[in-house]
């Protein structure tokens, strides 16, 4: 008699769950033999897991639809609510625990993360928040878990980490992020079988109360797939494999899940235990609340599957503030409003005046080059140096998937948030606010044998490119986005205004507009700087060059400059 084909991911992990469900089966005199095959989800280091449903699975199931494999073994928490046509899943294996675990390198205070494992200690979210720093990194691409944090602490980074559990905890061990959230369960099942490095036990560790944040329905069970024909004739292995109390929380899970118009990556955290729920839902628009500085309720519930009502997102509030018509306000270039959003609610009067139309240049942009760089460590990052430059990669990764493969590295916040309100996390942020803070940024953090892909502006010098150069990294460049000039309809400033420009090309616009210029003009950049300095235009005008993150140097400025000039006065 042939041995049952098993097919699954071929990490540690999903081996070792492989190895579970082959160990029951032999045990009741069923010969199994294990195959790994290779997921979408096994191919990227990009940071968009957030918008790919079932990258995970479907590429397992597919070698189970053709044949090469007779059952499928998975997390019962990627399979999406909306499985692949022709599979089902057969059995739930007995579900271990379902708690997640932050883990920090450092934090004295804390206990290890092996003695985390081997107690049963949880602590609040909030206790836990109170020891992580203001905009610290903290490494979790999981919709849920990033929603969760940011509603509570909004200066929070979320950065991609990805790879097998033991390559994201090296990365936590690299002081690539500061803090790193996982699923307690993978950790404990590699730890049980000795594949944890005692530098990585050292880590210290906290384990996050369920109440506070709800497990992913279905995390902490194994499930097991089968062709939709195959499952008369596979009844008896789910006898033998089918834990009956996991199967009914995992399908009430899902079952709510699908209830509020969610799949996996839905940010909502649904646990059923016994008969009871507990759950803590984010609306479906927190990355754009995030993004643009706004503030977001998770809906809460704990009771009975009947009661649980949660039919919408509360309605967003409106922030309209309204300033004194005389008073001075600050006037950008900025094309977006999501700096001007986090200014007004800083008590900063903005208006937003483009002078300059940024348009893409997709054809620009290489194609089908990883083949070339072979292994993933050897892939190459892509350098964003602006919120712009950020749109134009994400809009390029849905027709050049290679682009959204690799991992992405922003300048600061406002590069990141750009990024992720179109729902893709960067692998590194510079946090830092020009070109010469994220070469030291890229010098320190960088390997010297990662290849750099650094998407250009037609406006742009080659003075960033250089430098990279200079310091030993392979550098790819190319002109992404054009910078046009254009005439806004309106705009009204009065000399005790404050212009901030954004770019070169915004500050030859403004010039070559004839708009009018107040005494104070502030310059995101060095070169921005240099050229408001050469134009005639602005001779006369005070130039102050933004330094550091530029939402917290232009509240500082203001209140201290602007708002004690009026007392002053």
């Amino acid at each position: 008699m042939k041995p049952l084909i098993v097919g699954t991911r071929g990490s540690k992990l999903a081996i070792l769950q492989a190895m579970e469900v082959e160990k029951q089966l032999k045990l009741s005199g069923i010969r199994c033999e294990i195959k790994t095959l290779s997921s979408l989800g096994d191919r990227s280091l990009g940071g968009d897991l957030s918008s790919n449903v079932g990258q995970f699975v479907h590429g397992i199931d597919e070698a189970l639809i053709e044949g090469a494999v007779d059952i499928t073994v998975h997390s019962a928490k990627d399979i999406p609510i909306e499985g692949m046509s022709g599979v089902n899943t057969l059995a739930y294996t007995e579900r271990d625990v379902t708690s997640d675990l932050i883990l920090a390198n450092g934090i004295e205070e804390w206990p290890s993360l092996r003695e985390v494992l081997e107690s049963s200690r949880s602590k609040s979210l909030i206790s836990i928040m109170k020891s992580v720093p203001m905009k610290s990194k903290i490494g979790t691409v999981a919709g849920r878990r990033q929603s969760f944090l940011l509603s509570s602490r909004p200066d929070i980074i979320p950065i991609s980490v990805r790879g097998h559990i033991e390559t994201r905890m090296n990365r936590l061990i690299e002081n690539l992020v500061d803090y790193l959230i996982l699923a307690e369960v993978g950790i404990s099942r590699l730890y049980n079988a000795g594949h944890i490095t005692k530098e990585a036990l050292e880590l210290k560790a906290l384990r996050i109360k369920e109440k506070d944040w709800p497990t992913a329905p279905g995390q902490g069970a194994i499930a097991v797939n089968c062709r939709v024909q195959d499952e008369e004739r596979f009844c008896e292995l789910r006898t033998i494999l089918n834990h009956i109390p996991t199967e009914e929380d995992v399908s009430k899970e899902r079952s709510l899940l699908g209830l509020i118009g969610g799949g996996c990556l839905f940010p909502a955290g649904i646990k059923s235990e016994g008969g009871v729920i507990t759950a803590a839902i984010s609306p479906k628009d927190w990355r754009t609340r995030y993004s643009r500085g706004d503030t977001y309720k998770i809906h809460r519930y704990i009771g009975d599957t009947e009661g649980f009502n949660f039919t919408s997102n509360e309605a967003e509030e409106k922030h309209v503030q309204s300033f004194p018509k005389d008073s001075p306000k600050l006037v950008t270039t900025l094309t977006s409003d999501r700096l001007t959003s986090q200014l007004r609610k800083e008590g900063v009067p903005t208006l937003n005046v483009p002078v300059v139309k940024l348009r893409p240049l997709i054809d620009n942009w290489p194609v089908r080059f990883l083949e070339q760089f072979g292994v993933r460590s050897r892939w190459p990052i892509l350098v964003l140096t602006s919120p712009f430059a950020a749109k134009c990669a994400v809009e390029v990764s849905k027709i050049n998937p290679e682009i959204g493969q690799i991992a992405w590295l922003a300048l600061g916040e406002g590069t990141h948030k750009a990024c992720f309100e179109e729902g893709v996390t960067v692998s590194h942020c510079g946090m830092v606010g020009n070109s010469e803070q994220l070469l030291e940024y890229i010098v320190s953090n960088v390997k010297r044998e990662t290849s750099l892909y650094v998407p250009r502006s037609s406006k742009s010098d080659y003075r960033f490119i250089e430098s990279l150069m200079e310091k030993g990294f392979g550098v790819e460049h190319w002109i992404a986005y054009e910078n046009m000039p254009i005439t806004p309809d309106t705009c009204s400033l009065s000399e005790e205004d404050v212009l901030l420009i954004s770019s070169s090309s915004s500050a030859e616009s403004w010039s070559s507009n004839r708009l009018k210029v107040p005494k104070t003009v502030l310059s995101m950049g060095k070169s921005t700087t240099e050229t408001v300095e050469t134009i005639p235009y602005f001779v006369g005008c005070e130039i102050i060059t933004l330094e550091g993150p530029t939402v917290d140097y232009i509240t500082s400025f203001w209140k201290s400059k602007v708002e004690g000039r009026e007392i002053e006065d």
